[in-house]
């Protein structure tokens, strides 16, 4: 409520991540720019092991309800609606969904067309809520102003706000793009006592080869750095920041509304993991809106 910072969830789009290693995908999959590309029915073959239950789909600048169509995901029952799940019934502009993935190899969107982004894979949950000293910053970079010899003030605006989803502004239900909300928002968020398990998984290896005959202390058993559900997995599959993530501030249902969602990156060079006690690590970490 009222934009604040609760518990985040980071949605990472697997398509994206897949395409900077070489895959080739549909442009449709591709989070930047939203809303340019046509959705024909494809898919996108999944590594087992990175799909689970903590599955998602979102449907960006899409005109759903105009074109009376619903969506659904191939081979999973079904979806758990987070915000306008049910578009044919619901507002144009944007729609998020969760689901169980386990098991699945490939993920394909079904019964939609138009212009539209479609981002799907896995999300992260923050342990528990930041710290109170955390800060949202709007900034208006894109508008610069210089003073004259005579003392007048001239002002430039390059750009104020995302650019519209095709006929609906970024992140609007309904309405009209010239009235979407303007700035790019900036989160400073701090996180004490996060256990190791949130943090690190049990293998940071991308397979996991042990034996029976293992006596390193790792067991067959141990999930790798792209099955454990770690933070140290969305640094990887964000590139450590190169790649855009959808940003939730507050993952209450209470607070499953418009404003709590952004297409973002880290804006960091690094990421420093402080130990305070047995187990247990501080983090800080800046997330910058991008479009």
């Amino acid at each position: 409520m009222y934009q604040n910072v609760s518990t985040p969830r980071i949605y990472l789009n697997i398509p994206e991540y897949l395409a900077s290693t070489g895959t080739t995908i549909d442009p449709v999959f591709r989070t930047l720019p939203v809303g340019v590309n046509s959705y024909e029915e494809t898919s996108v073959s999944i590594p087992a092991g990175i799909l689970g239950t903590q599955c998602f789909v979102a449907i960006l600048g899409h005109t759903l309800k105009t074109n009376e169509q619903d969506y659904g995901i191939e081979n999973v029952g079904t979806l758990s609606p987070v915000i306008n799940g049910e578009p044919a019934t619901g507002l144009d502009g944007f729609s998020i969904s969760t689901f169980d993935g386990t098991g699945l190899g490939s993920i394909g969107v079904t019964d939609v067309s138009g212009k539209m982004t479609v981002c799907t894979g896995i999300f992260y949950d923050f342990p528990h809520s930041p710290d109170l000293n955390l800060s949202l910053s709007y900034s208006y970079e894109g508008i610069k102003e210089t003073t004259t010899k005579g003392g007048n003030t001239l002002t430039n605006q390059f750009y104020n706000k995302p650019p519209a989803w095709g006929s609906l502004g970024a992140w609007e239900l309904g309405g009209e793009p010239k009235y979407a909300k303007s700035g790019r928002r900036v989160w400073d968020l701090s996180f004490s006592y996060l256990a190791d398990s949130s943090v690190f998984p049990d293998n940071a290896g991308l397979v996991n080869e042990t034996t029976t005959t293992d006596t390193t202390g790792s067991g067959s058993a141990d999930l790798t750095l792209l099955e454990d559900d770690t933070f140290q997995r969305v640094i990887h599959l964000t590139n450590g920041g190169q790649l855009p993530f959808i940003f939730q501030s507050d993952n209450t249902s209470a607070s499953e509304k418009p404003d709590s969602f952004a297409i973002a990156k880290f804006d960091m060079k690094s990421f420093k993991f402080s130990q305070v006690a047995n187990s247990v690590y501080n983090v800080k970490i800046k997330i910058r809106e991008v479009w």
